[in-house]
């Protein structure tokens, strides 16, 4: 990799090289990333602030810079995105000599000493009359700026220009006057919609087919030609130079084409069968339709005068039906948008009422997910959880009889439910777990779920599996190597006894406290815990040993 610094990956800038360019040009420019979209932010001495929607591939030539081709290639870029709201500068050169030590092609038109009535200067030059001066401000003459179209430094009275002067609006950014929004990447699924073509059939010749055993009766006598007039009359067409092949079998009124390599085409077009023997060409043909066709081609297909009838998959099948189905009753179906609001199947959406929002599942822990149960379980759309009771049915004679509350709520069932990938599945849960649903927040409620049911399960995203933690293995490293000094420690202390140096240390904390549960408050118990600490270091002995 390049060690220049404006090649390094995402600096989030333009290289220095182009925002020098660009200043001395009168413009400013920015890149912004908003959402994970690239934007570039210009603002010229004339225009106001402009805002362009670019590729990753923009953003990222912006920035590079450091050698000529960086350079150029960066101005290329900036100047496409921007060109059609800015009279751009003539070449990448001039725009690069601004206010440069360059004596030539700065100024415009410039007029010179003793043309036009313009006087000889009182003091000469050291180093002649002639001398234009090191910097651009000791130069003679005017740096050409306009306004529009109208120039600000007259041109020369008789129209001729200098070698190395630049024409009007050879450098600079000028503002066109144009209303710029900012450019917005249109969706490609948004209108997107599925369309069923009619089914297109060559026409099938009725003559029987042309049996292989009688139009090559040696091997001797095989030609392309003959090999191909075999294939056609069974209904095998192979286009070599579309490279296509054409199945037209009499099992299905539907022609399957399929593409060939470069290498298929070759073999089954070969003249002669030294190269390329026969069972090798009806291994290409079934090998290439193996996806659609359950039956392969062979050499007795080939030797009758019946067209091959092979037919198809059942699935295929199937999928051919349901499309001719969809076919007569419209050509087009719009693909219903995945973005629309969410369709809610829960009776309630009051989480006080024990609802939850499985989709809601990253606000709670970013790092989890759900997922089909086992390993490598695929990912899973959760939606609406809920839970609810579920009242026996009673029949007429006993909706006249008084209810009995005790035997009533003998027979009173709990049902936890929830929206998994666009169905409703449901779990009878005990009254224990459907009071301790109601007690807590959204985040136990969905790990309640994932206890419950066997289709999903709340597992750790795997991009945020793969890093390790230094921190836990080091603390669980620090813990064992701890726990084994101590006791070899111990052990060491038996067999060789030896006496410890004294330790004082100060301790807090060391009262009881007494709390109720479910009454005291946590700050109440924390009030007493300090309390207690404080009255402790007072009262009590407070340097301990």
């Amino acid at each position: 990799m390049s060690i220049r610094s404006e090649s390094l990956p995402m600096r989030g800038r333009l290289s220095y090289q182009l925002e020098d360019l660009l200043r001395r040009n009168g413009m400013s420019a920015q890149l912004a990333v908003e959402d994970g979209k690239y934007k570039l932010l210009v603002q010229g001495h004339d225009s106001p602030l402009l805002q362009y929607s670019i590729s990753e591939q923009q953003f990222r030539a912006l920035g590079d810079g450091g050698t000529n081709y960086a350079n150029k290639k960066a101005y290329n870029v900036f100047n496409g995105i921007v060109g059609k709201d800015f009279d751009l500068p003539s070449s990448f050169v001039a725009a690069r000599n601004v206010n440069g030590r360059v004596a030539m092609g700065l100024h415009g038109y410039r007029v010179g000493v003793g043309e036009y009535g313009r006087p000889m200067p009182f003091r000469p030059h050291a180093f002649g009359p002639g001398f234009l001066g090191w910097m651009p401000r000791q130069q003679a003459g005017f740096h050409l700026r306009r306004v529009g179209d109208v120039p600000m430094v007259v041109e020369h009275p008789d129209g001729r220009i200098r070698p190395g002067e630049l024409k009007s609006g050879g450098y600079g950014y000028y503002y066109k006057g144009g209303v710029t929004q900012a450019q917005e990447v249109a969706d490609p699924l948004r209108d997107l919609q599925t369309y069923f073509p009619p089914v297109q059939t060559r026409p099938r010749p009725s003559e029987p087919a042309k049996p292989y055993k009688e139009l090559i009766t040696s091997d001797v006598y095989f030609t392309n030609e003959k090999w191909q007039e075999v294939l056609s009359s069974h209904g095998i067409i192979i286009d070599a130079d579309k490279k296509l092949l054409t199945i037209q079998s009499s099992g299905t009124q539907q022609d399957f084409v399929y593409d060939l390599t470069e290498e298929e085409v070759k073999k089954l077009t070969e003249n002669s069968l030294k190269n390329v023997p026969l069972q090798e060409r009806l291994d290409i043909l079934s090998h290439v339709i193996s996806g659609d066709f359950k039956d392969s081609i062979t050499k007795d297909m080939l030797n009758s005068k019946e067209r091959i009838s092979i037919t198809l998959k059942p699935e295929v099948e199937q999928e051919l039906n349901v499309q001719a189905q969809q076919r007569g009753l419209q050509t087009v179906d719009v693909i219903p948008d995945p973005l629309q609001e969410q369709q809610h199947f829960a009776p309630t959406l009051n989480p006080e009422e024990g609802y939850v929002n499985g989709a809601e599942l990253a606000e709670g822990n970013e790092r989890k997910g759900w997922y089909r149960e086992g390993n490598h379980g695929r990912e899973v759309e959760v939606g609406d959880i809920w839970v609810e009771k579920v009242q026996p049915e009673r029949s007429q004679q006993q909706e006249a009889q008084p209810k009995k509350d005790d035997k009533n709520n003998e027979q009173v069932t709990y049902r936890m439910s929830a929206v998994i990938n666009g169905q409703v599945v449901s779990h009878e849960i005990s009254k224990k777990q459907y009071d301790k649903f109601l007690a807590v927040d959204d985040y136990q409620r969905q790990r309640m779920l994932s206890k419950v049911f066997n289709e999903v399960d709340l597992k750790t995203r795997p991009e945020l599996r793969q890093g390790f933690n230094l921190g836990a293995f080091l603390a669980a490293a620090g813990e064992a190597t701890y726990l084994g000094a101590d006791i070899a420690h111990n052990v060491e202390h038996i067999r060789h006894p030896h006496y410890a140096a004294d330790v004082y240390h100060e301790v807090h904390g060391t009262g009881r406290i007494y709390a109720k549960p479910g009454v005291d408050s946590p700050q109440d118990i924390a009030s007493r815990a300090f309390e207690a600490g404080l009255n402790q270091g007072i009262y009590g002995h407070g340097i301990g040993r």
